[in-house]
């Protein structure tokens, strides 16, 4: 019960001089030490993370063990600082199974769970967005969304336009989508769309007509999937202050043909991200210079990303693999955090593994994967992190937690949520 938990807190996430200074002020609630074992151990000292500064954090976690939940504890969180850091800070999160819409709406079924913990449910205030093409979906099966996302197809270079439709320069197709896409941008500028391409493609002549129709074909098809446009979602219509936005690519989940828009999607979404706050984190430092204040128009981005692993792949190649491993290598000086959750760490990139602060690691039992999270271990734990592992409870919601800014090791069990969960497993009973 509620009056069994001890007082005690201590937050992960941050160095002794930190913590000395800003105590527990912009950290959030994670959940508490597991004090012994079995299936219902006694629970300790509460667990709060720092989300104040730049962070590159893991979760990981076989299916059904608390992955995609500890993400959306995280993110609730984010909701429930204080006004003025919620206002230096953007969270957008990267919704590949569609299961995040689901934070809008209280958790009635845990809520004896939530008294417990001295909790209660209530709707976090988050912001959904799918592509323009699928609103009439999402509308018409009652799920509540916020609006529509486009990219501009003028966005995308010759490059991506050929790893959109996995084609290389030993392709036809490939090279005659890089020249009329690149001809357009010295002609006419960045007002194009899908139309002005089809016509550029066909006026090609030098090019067979197989290859021209062939080409036309596959830009009709993605004319279909309502999302590259004349006119783009401005950046900063996604990355705003104080703002939970939840962008829905579950759409082009493993479809034929589209799984290329949802890397695109994240790709440019991540660029786009990460050149505008380089710029602006040089007007956050001449601000502290001159007004003794760190202050920008852009606030600080935290990107969260489910099922990570697809973008950022150990083996095989990835359009936003590159920008998302310069996230993790630099990220942090420009106000760039980075939130990556997977069942399969064995497949994630390393320079990712060996970048991550913060490790949240739920049960796994894989061998390839622990092995992959074993390439973690520092040299501040007192054994091998398969032993830790033997350790966890095998019920839902208890992690590893590995902190390097304070060097320790905790086990924890992860608060219940304060919203509705929608990634639970299918059934066929209706209630």
């Amino acid at each position: 019960m509620v009056g069994a938990f001890p007082e005690e807190e201590t937050v992960i996430g941050r160095s002794a001089e930190e913590q000395e200074k800003y105590g527990k002020e912009g950290t959030g609630y994670l959940g508490r030490v597991v004090l012994s074992k079995g299936e219902h151990p006694v629970l300790g000292r509460k667990i709060l993370i720092d989300l104040s500064k730049p962070h590159m954090v893991l979760i990981c976690g076989k299916r059904g063990y608390g992955k995609s939940y500890s993400m959306a504890v995280l993110i609730e969180e984010f909701a429930r600082l204080p006004i003025a850091l919620q206002n230096r800070i953007s969270v957008i999160v990267i919704d590949t199974v569609g299961i995040f819409w689901s934070l809008k709406v209280p958790n009635k079924f845990e809520t004896h769970l939530l008294q417990e913990w001295g909790l209660q449910a209530q709707s976090t205030n988050a912001r959904v967005l799918v592509p323009q093409g699928m609103a009439s979906f999402y509308r018409d099966k009652g799920i509540p969304i916020d609006g529509t996302f486009t990219i501009k197809a003028s966005e995308l270079t010759g490059t991506e336009w050929m790893a959109l439709f996995r084609l290389s320069w030993n392709d036809p197709e490939g090279v005659l989508i890089h020249r009329a896409v690149e001809d357009l941008k010295e002609k006419i500028g960045t007002y194009f769309g899908i139309d002005e391409i089809i016509s550029s493609i066909d006026s090609y002549k030098e090019f067979d007509f197989t290859t021209r129709q062939a080409l036309i074909n596959r830009l009709k098809m993605a004319r279909t999937w309502g999302v590259i446009e004349k006119t783009g979602t401005k950046i900063k219509d996604i990355a705003r202050a104080g703002t939970i936005t939840v962008i829905d690519v579950s759409a082009y989940r493993q479809s034929i043909e589209m799984e290329g828009v949802r890397d695109i999607i994240v790709s440019l979404l991540a660029k786009k991200l990460f050149e505008e706050r380089m710029l602006y984190r040089k007007e956050e430092e001449a601000k502290l210079m001159t007004e003794n204040v760190r202050t920008s128009e852009m606030p600080l981005v935290w990107l969260f990303i489910d099922e990570a692993h697809m973008f950022m792949p150990k083996d095989g190649k990835n359009l936003a693999l590159g920008i998302l491993l310069e996230w993790a290598r630099v990220g942090r000086q420009p106000g760039l955090s980075l939130v990556l959750a997977t069942q399969r760490p064995e497949r994630l990139h390393s320079d990712f593994l060996s970048q991550c602060d913060i490790f949240i690691s739920h049960r796994l039992t894989a061998g390839p994967d622990i092995d992959a999270v074993g390439t973690l271990r520092p040299t501040y734990l007192y054994q091998n992190i398969e032993k830790y592992y033997a350790e966890i409870p095998t019920g839902r919601g208890f992690a590893l937690v590995l902190d390097d800014n304070s060097e320790k090791l905790w086990m924890i069990k992860v608060r219940p949520r304060f919203s509705w969960d929608a990634g639970t497993t299918a059934t066929a009973f209706r209630t």
